[in-house]
């Protein structure tokens, strides 16, 4: 029985020496899966998808419910950062029940306490940041508010009725 190799082109040039799988590559050169063969399958490859955190998202793949919800989403900057702090909260609140849950067990698990600890903090950081912004969009309704604009116009328009322009 012959062994076929795999015949790719490596870096170096030269045909690849490894025996090749089933359709003809080896497992570097594509002997492993290409992927899915249904196209649909394609679209919503959530196999991989751990926490979500770098999941691309596009309007085509949203559900029903989903296309809803980013209809009704806020993009005034002041609601979001109001809606960002009020999920911080959540957040904070459900962690501090783990720890809760975990120290109420037999054998509590220190390394799962201090990891949801390290996450509180970086929310915390998150909140910070929130407060901040928030701020900021304050001074600025302000500073667009003051009616400075308003009563320059104002002395502008007296001085021109005045003069006869």
């Amino acid at each position: 029985m012959e062994i076929r190799l795999c015949g790719a082109k490596t870096r170096s040039g030269e045909p690849c020496k490894k025996a090749a799988l089933k359709n003809g590559r080896c497992r570097l050169h594509g002997g492993k899966s290409t992927g899915p063969k249904d196209p649909s399958k394609l679209k919503a490859n959530t196999n991989a998808l751990k926490h979500g955190l770098y999941e691309t998202i596009w309007l085509d793949t949203l559900t029903d419910e989903e296309r809803e919800l980013f209809a009704q989403v806020a993009t005034d900057p002041k609601a979001q950062v109001e809606n960002e702090f009020r999920l911080c909260e959540i957040r904070i609140r459900r962690m501090m029940q783990r720890i809760r849950n975990e120290e109420q067990k037999d054998k509590p698990d220190m390394r799962r306490i201090n990891a949801l600890e390290e996450a509180i903090t970086k929310v915390q950081l998150n909140k910070a940041n929130l407060i901040r912004e928030n701020s900021r969009l304050l001074e600025l309704n302000v500073t667009e508010s003051d009616g400075a604009l308003d009563k320059l116009a104002e002395i502008i328009r007296q001085a021109r009725h005045k003069h006869g322009n």
